[in-house]
């Protein structure tokens, strides 16, 4: 199944698709907050996607901060879709995507994606976590997918 995996922010929102067969992550697009249910609409129907992972950060206490109840606001919008909405922990993703993002400029003599949000990289790492984590668990342990809250 493919997944798309969301990094919701308070300026963007970071898009990462899964391959067919649900196992790698891909960096897609990053689109502004306000047109994120539009944009993930497009490409749920576009590339028959069959579920969607939002990142969810939370504090270092573990409680659910504002940017975790943005990310739930975007689920429950996106639940009008009628695929499953899985949500993930997010922990670090974005401070990671950011150091992938300076090694990759440094490789390339600092051209390429200069100045570009890493939102999408940060949305890569978060499916590719979930992705990671649904092809290790014997299949006697995978839980059915289902919608969150």
């Amino acid at each position: 199944m493919r997944w798309l995996g969301v990094d919701a922010g308070e300026a963007r929102v970071g898009l990462a698709i899964s391959d067919p067969d649900g196992r790698y992550a891909i960096p897609l697009e990053v689109v502004p907050t306000k047109a994120a249910f539009p944009a993930i609409r497009a490409v749920v129907q576009r590339e028959g996607v069959g579920g969607i992972v939002i990142g969810l950060a939370r504090l270092p206490s573990g409680d659910e901060g504002d940017a975790a109840r943005m990310a739930r606001r975007l689920g429950a919008r996106l639940e009008r879709l009628g695929i499953p909405i899985e949500y993930e922990d997010e922990t670090l993703t974005s401070h990671a995507a950011e150091g992938r993002q300076a090694e990759v400029q440094a490789r390339s003599g600092g051209a390429g994606s200069r100045g570009r949000p890493s939102d999408d990289l940060a949305a890569s790492l978060i499916l590719q976590q979930f992705l990671d984590r649904q092809t290790t668990r014997p299949p006697s342990e995978v839980p059915p997918t289902k919608t969150q809250s």
